[in-house]
Formats: structure tokens, C-alpha cells, sequence
């Protein structure tokens, strides 16, 4: 009996021994979650600074200077992303993201880190060693170095691979299971790489371009158009000049300057118009050197411009680039002000007002004006070939002149259209689709003054339901109030009206309203009437006659089932005006 109580006694003390084991194991176990929750929760804190001041200089960046070579901001992200990353990991931080719910932060955040401290080391530091190489984007003693810029175009699409994948390991970050901060923080994150990567991919196609583009596989022919802002046409004015461009193996010349008054007006279409294009603008595009840029579709004006070329100056230029005395403007800021043989001075300050104004007061005989127009386009672009230009400014300049749609460049070659194609800089139509609804807005003058010097414009679009968008354009003319007593090639007659009616100081503008592919129009469209289709899009065209201080705005609204972002294609002008639009 003695016995058997010991037995089950020492049984007893083995069931409470188990016990306490499994206690102490729990126990065990459960610090041990807190010691790995405290120690990551430690990092955490330790890298929470420093990705707070990486994000801050992350939403600063400038990518232009990137690009040009800055590589201060990158630097600074770097040295704050690698502080922030060996923060956020090691086996305690694994640990702590297979805990439920806390888990899910800080694997979220070893993800934003190790994303953007990656990307900073590759994809922005080799942006920033492409920006080294940026000079091989412009001339040198006259010729552009071509090999350079096939090394330029390896680096840039390298770190254009570099954001599209962290745009790609971004998105695996549920939204949904992290706190605000986080979400907010991803998202910030998120919105700069859409911004860098169109640049990057923009600057990927440009380089990809050039080298071809530039003669390095043989001699090509270009045609550069001068357009003229101070008469509005759909791409931006009047053709007021055109310069054969001929580069070979990245040597530039410019040659050749023809005022477009010198072309031969066409008794019919210099060569077919789309069904479309002439059913709206009638033939004037194709009979008028002047007159191509009025197509809404750059591809076609170019291709026009190409014919005009042809048959009066002979050759086969296979591309065609157009500009605005605003691009000029933007240039000069990279060569500096400019001694022209008129003793005149001209720089970025002074150009538009020089060129679209006071050369017509000064002037009064169209020849001479083409003179000096002439003088002027030889100083600039001698400038452009010389080694006295700023590389960073240069960019800047046609990175801007880009994406306000005055610079647009055709090809000949289907290869080289196919990498431009679907970018601003092709000046093609608007294009909707499921994200876009796009509308167009192509203005052109309807006086042949240059008066639009004076012009001021803007649109602008809103949702007024889940299907109805609203669009509201507004024209206001500041022209003087004694316009009417100045010269009369700036107004467009001599006597007291112009050759279509319209009196003596008062500009006539004809703007063209472009619905999105496949919208009906609700309601009214005021005073504009229907003027046909052009590619599944609807097409109003609204006259205003405006006398000095005078506007006048249209509103429209179309029913549409496509995407849900608004835009609107629209005519670069000289002088905006905000608009709001209203249901």
C-alpha cells in the first residue's frame, strides 16, 4: 500500500513537472514573441526617421536634374535608405512579420525600404550616370555624338527597368492590411514613380531615336517648321518659314530657310487630304504652305509640309520637326542673350515679343520681315551648334517644349514613328480609351492678322454624372483699344475690313471643339454648329468675332462610357486664361 502511494505520488510530481514545463515553454515562447516584437519594434523606431526623410526627399525629386547629372538628391536618399534598411531586417524583423495583423506592417515596411533603397542605388544613381553623359545630346563644334548616345539610351532604359519594377513590388503592399501611415506612405511612393517613369521612357525613346534620326547610318534630310503663334493654327500657327536641317553621322547644318510666302500656292490639294481632315477644314491645309499645321493630326500636317517642300524645293527629307517662337525662348535660356546684325538683342525675356510683335511694328513690308525673321533663326541655331550651350538648360528647354506640345517631330521611316507614336511629342489627337475621356480644342485665325499675339485662352473639363462630362472653353482678346490705327499687315487688311468680312480691329477666331471617340453631344452647343466627324469624334466649330477687352466662352456637354480621367488636347497658346468649368 506504502508503495503504491509513492507511485502515485511520484506520478503526481511528474504530471505537475509537465505542467509547469508547458507553462514555462508558453511563457517561454510568448517572451520570446515580445523580445522579437520589442527588438524589431526597436528597429523600427530606429528606421522610422530615416524613412520619413526619405520620403520627403523622394517627393522632391527633381528628375531633370537627375538626369543632367545632379546626383545631390540621390546621394541623400541613398545614405537615408541604407540607415533605414539595416533597420529592418535580420531574423528577429523575419520573425515579427509572421505575427497576425502586426506582421503585415513591418513586412510592408522592409518592402517600401529595401524597394526604394534599390531603386535608389540602381535605378536613380544610374540615371544620374546618364546625366554624365548628357552633353552627348548636343552638338559639339556642330555634330552631335552619336555613339554617345547609344550609351546614354543602354543606362536610361536601365533605370526605367529599375522604377517599373518597384512600381511592380509597390503594388504587393494590400493597402487594406496596413495602418494609414504605411498606406499613405506606399501611395506617395507610388505617385512619384508614375511621374519619373514617363520621363525616363520619354528620354529612353528619344535617345533610341536620335542616333538614326542624326545620320548615323547615312545621311538624312529634315525639314524644320517655324511656326508663327501670333496666327493660331490647330498645332500652334502659321507656318512662317521652313529650314532643310541635313545630318550626317550626328553633323548638323542648317540650310536652305524658305518664308512660306515663297511656295507656290496650289491650284488644288498638293497632295490628298484624309476624307475627314478636308470635310472640316476643307482644302486650304494642302494648298497653302502657311496652312498645314491647321490639321489637328500632326502626321498628316508633316506629311503635307513634306509635299509642299517637294514639289517647289525638290529632295525627299524624311522627317519633320516643328517649333514655336516659345520653344526659341525656351532655347535661349540655354545659349544666353544674342547680338543680332539689327543691333538688336534677343533672349529668352525678349523673344516671343520681339518675334510675334514688334517685328510687325517695326517692319511693315512682309520681305523685310522675312529678312529679319531669317537673321534671327541663323543666330539662334548657330548658337544651338556651338560648344557655349548649357547641356542641363537644353534639356530642360525641349523637355518643356515637349510637354506644352510645341515641339512635334514626324519620321518618314515606320520604324522610328513607332517610337514616338503614342507620346506628346507626335501631335496626334486626343485619344480616349477605358482610363482617358479626351477632349480637343484646335483653335485657328480667321482674319489671316496677328492679332492672336494679343489672344488669350483656356479650357477646361469636369465629370457633371458617372457618364456626362463638361467642357468650357474661354477666348478673351487684350489686344490695345487703339489697334484698329496699327500697321496693316498686323491686322490683316488694309481698308476697313479684311478680306472676309470681318471689321477693321475686331479678331475672328475659329475654334474646333473635339468631342471624346464615340460621345453624343447633350444639350446644346451654343453658338458652335456641327462640322462633321474626324475619326469617330464629333466635331463643332465655334466663330467668335472679339473687339479689344472682349470674350466670350462656350460650354458643352457629352455623354461618354469611356475612362474616367479627363484631358484635354488643346492648341498652345501665347497667353492662358483659368477656366472653370460648370454642369
Amino acid at each position: 500500500m506504502v508503495r503504491k502511494r509513492q507511485h502515485r505520488r511520484r506520478g503526481a510530481t511528474r504530471r505537475v513537472s509537465a505542467g509547469r514545463i508547458v507553462l514555462a515553454l508558453v511563457t517561454t515562447l510568448a517572451l520570446g514573441f515580445v523580445v522579437v516584437l520589442a527588438w524589431a519594434g526597436v528597429g523600427a523606431v530606429r528606421a522610422l526617421p530615416h524613412i520619413e526623410r526619405a520620403q520627403q526627399v523622394a517627393a522632391g525629386l527633381d528628375m531633370q536634374s537627375v538626369l543632367a547629372g545632379d546626383t545631390s538628391q540621390v546621394d541623400e536618399l541613398q545614405n537615408e535608405l541604407a540607415a533605414a534598411r539595416s533597420n529592418t531586417s535580420g531574423p528577429a524583423w523575419r520573425l515579427a512579420e509572421g505575427v497576425p495583423w502586426v506582421g503585415p506592417q513591418f513586412t510592408a515596411t522592409r518592402t517600401l525600404t529595401e524597394t526604394l533603397d534599390d531603386l535608389a542605388s540602381d535605378g536613380l544613381a544610374t540615371a544620374a550616370e546618364a546625366g554624365d553623359g548628357v552633353d552627348a545630346l548636343l552638338p559639339r563644334e556642330g555634330q552631335v555624338d552619336v555613339a554617345g548616345l547609344s550609351a546614354l539610351n543602354a543606362q536610361v532604359e536601365s533605370a526605367l527597368v529599375s522604377v517599373t519594377d518597384a512600381r511592380a513590388r509597390l503594388a504587393t503592399i494590400e493597402p487594406a492590411g496596413v495602418v494609414g501611415p504605411l498606406r499613405d506612405g506606399t501611395a506617395q511612393i507610388d505617385e512619384l514613380l508614375a511621374e519619373i517613369e514617363p520621363t525616363l521612357e520619354g528620354t529612353s525613346r528619344a535617345t533610341s531615336l536620335l542616333p538614326g534620326f542624326l545620320g548615323a547610318e547615312g545621311q538624312r534630310e529634315h525639314l524644320l517648321l517655324l511656326q508663327n503663334s501670333a496666327e493660331w493654327r490647330s498645332q500652334g500657327g502659321i507656318i512662317g518659314s521652313v529650314i532643310k536641317l541635313t545630318a550626317t553621322d550626328g553633323e548638323i547644318e542648317f540650310s536652305d530657310q524658305v518664308p512660306a510666302v515663297d511656295f507656290a500656292i496650289s491650284e488644288g490639294a498638293i497632295t490628298p487630304l484624309e476624307f475627314d481632315t478636308e470635310l472640316i477644314f476643307g482644302d486650304r491645309p494642302a494648298r497653302y504652305m502657311a496652312n498645314p499645321t491647321m490639321i489637328p493630326e500632326f502626321a498628316e500636317a508633316a506629311h503635307v509640309a513634306r509635299e509642299f517642300w517637294k514639289a517647289d524645293q525638290g529632295g525627299d527629307p524624311t522627317g519633320v520637326i516643328a517649333i514655336d517662337p516659345v520653344t526659341l525662348s525656351y532655347l535661349l535660356e540655354a545659349t544666353g542673350p544674342l547680338d543680332l546684325p539689327t543691333g538688336d538683342v534677343i533672349s529668352s525675356e525678349n523673344a516671343v515679343q520681339l518675334l510675334l510683335n514688334e517685328a510687325y511694328l517695326r517692319y511693315e513690308d512682309p520681305a523685310e520681315q522675312d529678312v529679319f525673321f531669317g537673321v534671327v533663326a541663323d543666330a539662334v541655331f548657330e548658337a544651338l551648334l556651338s560648344d557655349d550651350v548649357d547641356p542641363v538648360t537644353a534639356v530642360q528647354a525641349i523637355t518643356r517644349a515637349v510637354d506644352e506640345r510645341r515641339l512635334l517631330v514626324w519620321s518618314a521611316d515606320e520604324g522610328e514613328r513607332a517610337l514616338f507614336e503614342d507620346t506628346t511629342v507626335a501631335g496626334a489627337m486626343p485619344a480616349s480609351d477605358e482610363e482617358n475621356t479626351a477632349f480637343g480644342v484646335y483653335l485657328n485665325d480667321g482674319v489671316g492678322a496677328k492679332l492672336d499675339y494679343y489672344m488669350a485662352a483656356g479650357s477646361s473639363a469636369a465629370w457633371c454624372s458617372d457618364a456626362t462630362a463638361s467642357l468650357r472653353v474661354t477666348l478673351r482678346n487684350d489686344a490695345p483699344e487703339d489697334i484698329s490705327d496699327y500697321p496693316a499687315y498686323l491686322l490683316g487688311t488694309s481698308g476697313e475690313e479684311t478680306r472676309s468680312g470681318v471689321p477693321r480691329g475686331i479678331n475672328r477666331t475659329l475654334a474646333y471643339v473635339y468631342l471624346p471617340e464615340g460621345a453624343e453631344l447633350t444639350g446644346d452647343a451654343g453658338e458652335a454648329q456641327l462640322a462633321g466627324q474626324h475619326d469617330g469624334r464629333n466635331v463643332y466649330q465655334w466663330t467668335t468675332d472679339l473687339a479689344p477687352g472682349e470674350s466670350a466662352t462656350l460650354d458643352v456637354q457629352a455623354q461618354t462610357t469611356t475612362g474616367d480621367q479627363l484631358d484635354i488636347v488643346s492648341t498652345p497658346v501665347l497667353n492662358a486664361v483659368d477656366v472653370d468649368p460648370e454642369c
